[in-house]
């Protein structure tokens, strides 16, 4: 059969009914989607109760002031339509403007002829009126003589009837209610609003209205909101808009943070704009649900970790996955990546090595469950966040051998890590979460590092060794394109402009329409655009408060046993001008030979370095990179007196050859 057989029964001749069957896809939902999803029908119901109750209690508050007004504007609202119903019924406001009009002309003639006319209306009026309130009176003591109505229900008329009196009495700039909020009340999204909303951006190519085609089902509920998809005119991208949320915010008068503007799923020129009930600042985030008590993760399986813009969880699994993170300083990177990090806390088989080069202390109450914890930005800090990419190396080609054995025994079919391998015990394959926070620091001190996390990330997908990176700076140098090519997940939270958006989440995204820049530093803290999904998706990452965040911590260790999973055994540092002088002929030696014997005697140090990373690595230490022969072969390499020479200046005069 084929390598990649699809799922099911496929025939290849399809028939015109099998395309037009009740199977077809494509169909809108015979019940609506937030009703038909549970946690959108929830988060909708509870929103409205939680506004009902609102409401319910702010008026309750105030009636007794509600109550004096009606019985003030009550008499005068009588009053007032009694004198509309007599002017009605005599006919006053039929040609009242022309029989003034010959009245002030004194033209006697025309005002009888006008006045007869007003009095044959007013005459055919009465007998509507007057039986009408015959049968409302005789209706009134029937009702009354016979107790047809209860004593309450005479009650609720006369109230009733005062309400409407007093809203007929009332001054036109003084309601009865107080209005529960200040600003402009928003109910409900409109087609009307969006159309206006997106012409007012000033968009070359969209100047009217009707340019907006709305897709079905229009504009529609989506969870704690309203969604409108439309198609904008031809030629212009979904991107065009997305840069302009504030002109959105302003057009629709309500606060960025409920204007969440979209690239739409078909094509370019689709927008999704959803537009909450309430701005997200004051919505208040979803429980999360690796906060219950009894909460217990798998690398392998997926967890929330954040939600998006409609308050639905997003998930996802850390098992061959690594991730990347990058963002402007305060735009919360630490926090991404710290959540991302408890699914691996909550994984009782997971061990952590995490280093941060803030020097803040983002992770320190991690701390107890890393076999390696690492924070700072000086040289010993820098050193000992090398030494956990050069430790995953060796634990890559370590664990490399395993899985060769175990697929060879028929356990690791696909050659990977499976669960079944990943909790037999002491079978040296649980799961590893290195996190690097603030990345750039570490590869910018140490160009080796990022090739180290480079190789790493290459080979960690199938080894259940798991890789997060945080940067700030998305430059070649503080985050190597090839790492952006590697990684599987990438999350870009607030950034400047089109060229950081797209070092982080590749070339052509931001014309796409995945892009950072619509999130603002601070403000936005938290938010960013993820892809690796399924489709992209803006996620804001859960940020538990410090009694949450212990707990978490607590029951972490607890899994464990009360102590953190794996050792600190980390490689030793090496000098590297001392084994070169080591690995040396009798004269210097070339690249190539020279990176081979690194790797063959200190394995743990040199993992698998190459001839050009050991020049580079050589070069940066001070070693000149020269043409030298060795057995009658010249190739670039390094000069055994130089090398030396720069042992002795170092304050190593006492290295052998």
């Amino acid at each position: 059969g084929p390598a990649d057989a699809p799922d099911g029964d496929v025939s290849v001749n399809l028939s015109w009914g099998s395309l037009t069957s009740t199977d077809a896809t494509g169909r809108a939902p015979v019940v609506p989607r937030w009703w038909a999803d549970r946690a959108q029908r929830k988060a909708t119901l509870s929103a409205i109760r939680a506004n009902l109750r609102y409401y319910a209690a702010f008026h309750l508050v105030r009636s007794p002031k509600y109550a004096a007004k009606v019985a003030i504007y009550a008499p005068v609202g009588l009053l007032r339509t009694l004198k509309r119903g007599l002017r009605w019924t005599t006919a006053e406001e039929g040609n009242w403007q022309l029989r003034q009009h010959a009245a002030n002309t004194n033209d006697a003639y025309t005002w009888q002829s006008l006045n007869r006319t007003r009095s044959k209306e007013a005459r055919g009026r009465w007998w509507v009126v007057i039986p009408a309130l015959l049968v409302v009176l005789i209706g009134l003591i029937v009702a009354y003589v016979t107790d047809a109505v209860p004593w309450w229900g005479w009650y609720a008329a006369l109230a009733v009837l005062a309400v409407v009196c007093a809203r007929a009495g009332r001054p036109p700039d003084k309601p009865i209610t107080d209005r529960v909020t200040n600003g402009r009340r928003f109910t409900r999204l409109t087609a009307d609003m969006v159309r206006t909303a997106l012409v007012s951006l000033g968009l070359p190519q969209l100047k009217e209205p009707g340019q907006v085609e709305f897709v079905h089902p229009g504009v529609h509920r989506d969870g704690p909101g309203w969604l409108a998809r439309v198609n904008l005119p031809a030629g212009l991208e979904a991107v065009r808009v997305l840069d302009r949320r504030g002109g959105l915010s302003s057009a629709l008068r309500l606060p960025v943070d409920q204007v969440w503007p979209t690239a739409g799923p078909d094509h370019a020129g689709q927008l999704d704009l959803w537009v909450g009930y309430q701005p997200a600042s004051v919505m208040g985030k979803p429980v999360w649900s690796l906060a219950a008590p009894n909460a217990v993760c798998s690398v392998f399986d997926e967890h929330e970790f954040g939600t998006d813009e409609r308050q639905r969880p997003v998930r996802t699994s850390l098992f061959a996955r690594s991730v990347l993170i990058g963002g402007q300083p305060g735009s919360g990177k630490s926090y991404k990546a710290k959540a991302l990090t408890t699914i691996g806390v909550l994984d009782p088989t997971c061990e952590l090595k995490i280093a941060e080069f803030k020097g803040t202390g983002d992770f320190l109450d991690l701390e107890p469950l890393c076999s390696t914890y690492v924070v700072g930005v000086d040289d010993t800090a820098l050193a000992a966040g090398a030494a956990i990419l050069r430790w995953g190396l060796a634990e890559a080609e370590r664990r490399g051998k395993l899985i060769l054995a175990a697929k060879k025994r028929g356990e690791a079919p696909h050659g990977k890590v499976t669960p079944e391998l990943s909790r037999k015990p002491n079978s040296g394959l649980h799961p590893v979460l290195i996190v690097i926070d603030e990345c750039h620091e570490l590869f910018a001190a140490n160009p080796q590092a990022a090739e180290d996390a480079e190789r790493l990330i290459k080979r960690a997908r199938a080894l259940n060794i798991i890789v997060i990176l945080a940067t700030q700076i998305p430059d070649k140098t503080s985050l190597p394109p090839n790492i952006v090519r590697c990684v599987t997940n990438r999350i870009c939270l607030s950034v400047a402009g089109q060229v950081e958006n797209d070092m982080i989440l590749g070339t052509g995204a931001y014309k796409r329409g995945i892009t950072g820049t619509v999130y603002r530093p601070r403000i936005d803290a938290g938010w960013g655009v993820m892809t690796g999904g399924e489709t992209p998706v803006s996620v804001q990452s859960h940020f538990p408060t410090d009694k949450t965040q212990a707990a978490i911590v607590a029951r972490g260790l607890a899994l464990r046993g009360g102590k953190a999973v794996g050792v600190a055994d980390l490689p030793m540092a090496r000098d590297l001008l001392a084994d070169l002088a080591e690995v040396s002929a009798s004269n210097g030696q070339h690249w190539a030979p020279a990176s081979a014997a690194l790797v063959q005697r200190w394995p743990n140090a040199y993992v698998g370095v190459t001839a050009e990373a050991l020049s580079e690595m050589a070069r940066a230490a001070g070693v000149s990179s020269v043409d030298v022969k060795i057995a009658g072969r010249v190739a670039k390499g390094y000069r055994l007196d130089a090398l030396r020479a720069l042992i002795a200046k170092k304050g190593n005069p006492d290295v052998s050859a």
